[in-house]
């Protein structure tokens, strides 16, 4: 058996870690079957894989498991990133060479792959032969084809398990690009708010038109954007100061009013912009010193400390400064901290005083901001808590209290109210919720696990009790974690009761997940899986008998999926269908199996030139009626 992925270059050139993770994950699914139908893995490169089967049957009801079980992984991308596998089947003699086999049955199954369209299969006649009537889904014959290097042609038989979707309209095939549908592997990253202090991981807004510093800003003050002059305009909604008055005076007798503190920021705001940086800076410590609650000063400070003395300077003179002066000077010190600390200490200032509305602020600005590696779920969690705490909080009128400049108050509301909306958006979409999709199989179920972010252990439980198990480790590292990739399935056997499957998993930060509690109905979702499956090879419902055999219909399809059907109706000559086909019994135990002698066929007059089928689906949704016509006989 030969395989390999349909446009497999395109869609690696349009997004290449997400396609070789998705690789990683579907070969893993892949070589279980395989082992599953006892074959071996013997050369693979790439997307293309050889394996050996000690039956044709056993390889191509294997064959016939992958094209299901990926179509059903598919349904969850958009059509242009959709992989699906190409397969060919021959049958012969090989010779072993160093754990390598060769011999022209191997060519022939490669040409048999090129041949196949993409997720379907072709096989030799010496295969269809093999696996007449033994397999679930039928089989078409294709004729004779010519194929590279081989002198003979290959009468060739096509199994079309299912036809993908087709290419969506807005997609330039010459470019490889979607205009409409989101890349899956990125549902959970949200388009995040411009970073203003760049080196610093924290996001904030700009005070109002703020001059150049020449060093990097300290965290959460931010240098003019394009277009705006470097020098300090007056900022609106606060007192101007007189130009008489002495630039960089004391303390002494100053009040903590709300007049006289705009007066003092804003002096401080001009001396900072005339380039009298100690001057500024005596000034917005003075503001500090005088238990004051407004948080512009520490803001311009913190900046200027770090912009003239570097981060680790600027540590030592704010923690010096910190020294029993209230949570300003405290919040100016946590600002100077490096990585994950930066956010500890901002929260332990929360913790503290609660009411404190510009910390909330902060905490969702340093969980929003850049860092290495993709933000975790359970990161936007807590940004989104940050973020309810600071609105709600403005709402009560609290933030004047703590932000002198009108200008900012209304920048950080705009900020944070625009993310909150992405973020409520994420959630109530879902997209914080992981998934599972099921997939009948001959020998049982998979359940195929849809993760919304990079995770590095998953684990399941059957019930409401007992100890999760692990789905294991696959043999890929993850880019997006740089660990093992948790294999993304479970097995189980046919049943025939529900049942609730509980799953976690770990993200790549370390932390657990909720639980998330599944249903699965067997009847439901097998209902389900066929009647999806059976739309999908709609052509293959009926096919005339050749040969000593073509007074024959067969509706081998039907009967293998009869689990989804409620009534078969068959129509002769373009009549409409009404004779009624009846189909065994539905086994959920045991749903793929047909009893020994049982009938796949119904008998036609030589005389008929075509037969139309109309199916009933359980639960009383009727199919198109779809046309077969008689080929001519030979």
């Amino acid at each position: 058996m030969a395989a390999d992925i349909a446009e497999y270059t395109r869609i690696t050139a349009e997004d290449e870690d997400e396609t070789l993770s998705r690789l990683g994950a579907y070969r893993q699914v892949f070589d279980d079957l395989v082992a599953r139908g006892g074959g071996r893995v013997f050369n693979s490169a790439g997307d293309s894989v050889m394996c050996e089967f000690p039956s044709a049957v056993e390889a191509t009801r294997c064959a016939i498991d992958i094209q299901e079980s990926f179509r059903t992984r598919n349904l969850s991308y958009p059509a242009h990133r959709q992989m699906h596998f190409r397969i060919g089947i021959s049958i012969g003699d090989v010779v072993e060479r160093d754990g390598d086999l060769l011999g022209d049955v191997v060519n022939i199954a490669a040409r048999l792959q090129a041949l196949a369209e993409p997720g379907s299969i072709c096989i030799s006649r010496s295969v269809q032969e093999a696996v007449a009537n033994k397999t679930s889904v039928p089989s078409l014959d294709m004729g004779n084809r010519e194929v590279k290097n081989l002198p003979y042609p290959v009468h060739v038989f096509k199994i079309d398990v299912k036809r993908p979707a087709a290419e969506p309209a807005g997609r330039s095939r010459t470019t490889g690009q979607a205009s409409t549908a989101p890349r899956p592997v990125a549902l959970w990253v949200l388009a995040g708010i411009v970073v203003a202090a760049s080196g610093a991981g924290l996001l904030w807004t700009k005070l109002s038109k703020s001059p150049v510093v020449d060093e990097a800003p300290t965290p959460g003050i931010a240098s003019p954007g394009p277009g705006e002059s470097g020098t300090v305009t007056e900022t609106p909604g606060l007192a101007q100061v007189p130009s008489d008055r002495p630039s960089s005076s004391g303390t002494d007798g100053l009040k903590p009013s709300p007049a006289t503190l705009a007066e003092r920021y804003q002096s401080a705001r001009r001396l900072e912009g005339r380039g009298d940086i100690e001057a500024a800076r005596r000034d917005y410590a003075a503001i500090l010193r005088l238990g004051t609650e407004v948080i512009d000063p520490a803001l311009r400070l913190a900046s200027l400390m770090r912009a003239q003395e570097g981060r680790a300077a600027a540590l030592d003179a704010s923690a010096e400064l910190a020294g029993g002066h209230g949570r300003m000077v405290a919040l100016i010190h946590a600002l100077h901290v490096d990585g994950a600390n930066r956010l500890r200490r901002l929260e332990e200032i929360a913790a503290a005083d609660p009411d404190f509305a510009p910390v909330h602020y902060l905490i969702a600005a340093e969980l929003s901001g850049p860092r290495s590696g993709a933000r975790t779920l359970a990161e936007k969690r807590l940004e989104r808590a940050a973020l309810e705490r600071f609105l709600a909080a403005s709402r009560e009128g609290a933030l004047e209290r703590f932000v002198i400049d009108p200008a900012t108050r209304a920048a950080w509301l705009e900020r944070a109210r625009e993310r909150q909306g992405l973020l409520e958006g994420l959630f109530a979409e879902g997209r914080d919720r992981l998934s599972m999709a099921f997939t009948p199989t001959s020998s049982g179920w998979v359940g195929t696990i849809a993760l919304p972010e990079p995770a590095v252990t998953i684990e399941y439980r059957f019930g409401e009790s007992g100890s999760f198990r692990s789905t294991g480790l696959m043999q890929i590292i993850e880019p997006r974690t740089g660990r093992p990739m948790p294999k993304p399935s479970i097995e189980f056997p046919h049943r025939r009761d529900a049942m609730d499957i509980a799953l976690r998993y770990t993200d790549a930060a370390g932390v657990a997940s909720p639980v998330t509690t599944i249903g699965f109905e067997p009847a439901t979702a097998l209902q389900r899986g066929m009647k999806d499956t059976l739309k999908g090879i709609a052509s293959s419902w009926a096919v005339f008998g050749t040969g000593q055999n073509s007074d024959r219909l067969y509706l081998t399809a039907l009967i293998s999926y009869r689990c989804a059907i409620d009534k078969v109706e068959i129509g002769f000559d373009g009549q409409a269908p009404g004779t009624v086909f009846p189909l065994l019994t539905c086994d959920p135990g045991q749903p793929f199996g047909v009893p020994a002698g049982a009938r796949n066929f119904l008998g036609v007059a030589p005389s008929v030139a075509s037969v139309a089928v109309r199916l009933t689906f359980v639960g009383g949704e009727v199919s198109e009626v779809v046309t077969f016509a008689r080929p001519p006989r030979r």
